[in-house]
C-alpha cells in the first residue's frame, strides 16, 4: 500500500492555525455547496475550530471516522449540525456535546474498521437544515462508475487551509481490484481532486445513502483514490447502538 495519509491528524492542527485566516477554496477539486444541499452533515470542533466530518444518522447519533481521535477524546469534541459559513454564527445551527461513544474493532495500523458513532447529549431538531442520512442495508455493495458525492470543510491540498464554506465534489467508485475488501474507494476521473484533512468522518454519499465514512487517501491529497470504511459492512452493528437503552450513554473507546 502506497504511503497513507490519514485525513484527521493535520486537520486537528491546522484548526487552529485557521482562525481568522482568510477565506480558502476548500475539498480538493470541489465546488461550493449550496446551504441546503447536506443538511445532514456534522462539523466536529475543539474550542470552536473544525477537525473532521460526520453524518447525522439518527436523532441522537452522528456516523463519524475513529481515526478523527486518535488524538484527543471525543467526549470532548463539540458536533456542530447545520453549518455552512463556519465563521458565522448562522441561525440553523445547532450544537451539541457528546455523550457516549462506540467504536467496533479500530485497527489504525491497517486503517480497518474506520467506523465511529458518537452519541449526542440530546436529540437533534430535525428541520431543512439538519436532517437524518439514510445506509445503505447490512453487506449492500456499490458498483465501480457509480456516480457519488462528498462534502466537507477541509484543505485544498498539502499547504491549503481549511474551508470558510461548505465544498462538495463529484466521485466515482473505483473497481474492486483498486481497493480493499472493507472499503469503499472513489476517484475524480477527470481532473484533481477528492478528500484531504479536515475532511475525514464525511459521508460519501451515493444514490441518497451514505456508502461510506472517509478515512485516508494516497498522498498528496487529490492525486490518487480516496478510502473510505464501506458503512454496509457494519450496519447491523450501527442498529444495535442506535436500538440500545436511549436513556443511557453508549460504550467508550
Amino acid at each position: 500500500m502506497p504511503a497513507l495519509r490519514l485525513l484527521a491528524l493535520l486537520g486537528g492542527l491546522l484548526a487552529y492555525a485557521w482562525a481568522g485566516s482568510a477565506p480558502c477554496a476548500g475539498i480538493v477539486g470541489g465546488r461550493r455547496a449550496r446551504s441546503r444541499d447536506f443538511p445532514f452533515l456534522a462539523s466536529l470542533q475543539r474550542q470552536g475550530n473544525h477537525f473532521c466530518g460526520g453524518a447525522l444518522i439518527h436523532s441522537r447519533f452522528v456516523l463519524t471516522a475513529a481515526s478523527c481521535f486518535r488524538i484527543g477524546n471525543p467526549t470532548t469534541a463539540t458536533v456542530v449540525l447545520g453549518a455552512y459559513d463556519l465563521r458565522r454564527q448562522e441561525h440553523s445551527r445547532q450544537i451539541f456535546s457528546v455523550r457516549g461513544v462506540s467504536e467496533n474493532g479500530y485497527d489504525p495500523q491497517e486503517n480497518l474498521n474506520d467506523v465511529l458513532l458518537l452519541q449526542l447529549d440530546r436529540e437533534a431538531n430535525l428541520t431543512s437544515r439538519v436532517a437524518v442520512l439514510p445506509l445503505p442495508q447490512q453487506n449492500a455493495t456499490v458498483e465501480a462508475g457509480t456516480n457519488c458525492q462528498v462534502a466537507g470543510w477541509g484543505i485544498t491540498g498539502p499547504r491549503g487551509r481549511l474551508s470558510r464554506y461548505l465544498r462538495v465534489v463529484n466521485v466515482t467508485v473505483t473497481p474492486e481490484d483498486q481497493c480493499r475488501p472493507n472499503n469503499v474507494c472513489t476517484d475524480v476521473l477527470t481532473h484533481r481532486g477528492g478528500i484531504c484533512q479536515g475532511d475525514g468522518g464525511t459521508p460519501l454519499v451515493c444514490s441518497g445513502l451514505a456508502h461510506g465514512v472517509a478515512s485516508f487517501s494516497l498522498s498528496p491529497c487529490g492525486r490518487g483514490a480516496d478510502f473510505f470504511a464501506r458503512v454496509a459492512l457494519f450496519r447491523n452493528w450501527i442498529d444495535s447502538v442506535l436500538n440500545g437503552p436511549s436513556d443511557e450513554p453508549v460504550g467508550g473507546l
